[in-house]
């Protein structure tokens, strides 16, 4: 039997909170509105709710302020947070600091229908945990019905990426066609906004590829071939060379001279590079430096990325690999990316047989050390459990 929810919705926007409150009572919700974050807070203190559904953009209190206050009230409470399509950034970020999920506006009344019935499956639990106490729940049903809501979890993703993959698909014939003349000759200005179109359509495309094989990473098929390594490590420089430059990053790269070829995924282990190449200028000084070297042996390829950027406290470095996780959690502070690239890294090396390192000092820099076998090694991964992802 379905949870009724109680549901605070907060936004300063009247016809976002009429509109999302006749969805949600039609599916049988007890709905409260508040018209800021600060309402929505006192709103909360007279009467607490099940779910709190707030807009980011707000006055007198932001969204991701209102969760930072409502997460220290009731660590339990499930917070969906609204955010404009397909800008999901903000949203990913407020999931690292507790919300449960997002809804994308323009609404869609089947993606609020499923984040409604995770969030009552995730109600049901939180309920038998205050009443009966956790210790009194045995431990094998918990974790049946978490593995249960991991599972649906896993299948809504995969039908939305199913879904969001095939008007890719068609995108990307119809603007390359346009790229390329076939269509007709384009001006300069018209060339100029089908080029944005296409960083616009590779970013998303890129995303989806993450989504994928973040929740499918113990499925992934690696396509091998023999590769000269030194080629993907200067595309991966090449490609981040102009984020370093709007920073003024220095960027060095020092590889041999002669081929070092690798039986390797090439597309997997370009993403790696590019990851890491990422992270040693997201995560950098302005004026910093990073350093990428290479060397070879007879049985492994050795890659060393030095940077002289914020680093990582020791108690830590094992928990940058986790999904969504960023060292810098302050509010104040942010940095853009949905905080997937090391854990993907990871789970690209280890698939090839590889291993990765860490060594950071607070504020003098990181270095990652990549080793690679040159020669194909099977490696099985242990399936993500729900707490990884």
């Amino acid at each position: 039997m379905a949870v009724p929810l109680n549901v605070l919705i907060a936004d300063d926007e009247p016809k976002i909170r009429q509109l999302l409150e006749q969805i949600l009572t039609a599916r049988g919700c007890e709905v409260r509105e508040a018209g800021d974050g600060l309402e929505a807070l006192a709103e909360f203190d007279r009467q607490p709710a099940d779910v709190v559904i707030t807009d980011l953009k707000m006055p007198k209190m932001t969204g991701q302020e209102l969760l930072r206050e409502l997460k220290h009230r009731d660590p339990l409470i499930n917070v969906i947070v609204i955010t404009a399509y397909p800008s999901v950034e903000g949203a990913v970020q407020s999931m690292q600091y507790g919300a449960c999920d997002f809804i994308t506006k323009p609404f869609d009344i089947t993606q609020i229908q499923a984040i409604l019935y995770r969030c009552q499956q995730r109600v049901s639990l939180t309920r038998q945990l205050r009443t009966a106490g956790e210790g009194m729940l045995k431990l094998e049903e918990l974790n049946r019905r978490l593995a249960e809501l991991n599972d649906l979890k896993s299948q809504f993703l995969a039908a939305i990426s199913h879904e969001i993959n095939t008007p890719l698909c068609l995108m990307s014939e119809w603007i390359y066609l346009l790229s390329d003349g076939t269509l007709g000759q384009l001006t300069v200005d018209q060339q100029g906004a089908v080029d944005v179109l296409i960083g616009a359509y590779e970013r998303l495309h890129r995303l989806l590829q993450q989504l994928i094989d973040l929740m499918h990473g113990h499925e992934i098929v690696l396509r091998r071939q023999a590769v000269p390594l030194q080629e993907l490590v200067q595309q991966a420089v090449t490609v981040l060379l102009p984020k370093a430059s709007t920073r003024s990053i220095t960027v060095t790269c020092q590889v041999p001279d002669a081929p070092v070829t690798v039986e390797l995924d090439r597309q997997r282990i370009s993403a790696a590079i590019e990851y890491l190449l990422d992270n040693a200028i997201k995560f950098n000084h302005d004026h910093g430096s990073v350093a990428l070297d290479m060397s070879a042996a007879s049985e492994a390829v050795e890659i060393r990325i030095c940077d002289s950027g914020i680093g990582i406290p020791e108690g830590e470095l094992d928990r940058v690999f986790t999904a969504f996780y960023q060292v810098d959690r302050r509010l104040n502070r942010s940095f853009d990316g949905a905080g997937v690239g090391l854990t993907l890294a990871k789970r690209y090396i280890e698939l090839h047989g590889g291993s990765i390192a860490l060594a950071s000092e607070p504020e003098k820099g990181t270095t990652v050390r990549v080793v690679l076998p040159r020669l194909a090694i099977a490696a099985t991964l242990p399936r993500p459990d729900a707490s990884s992802l």
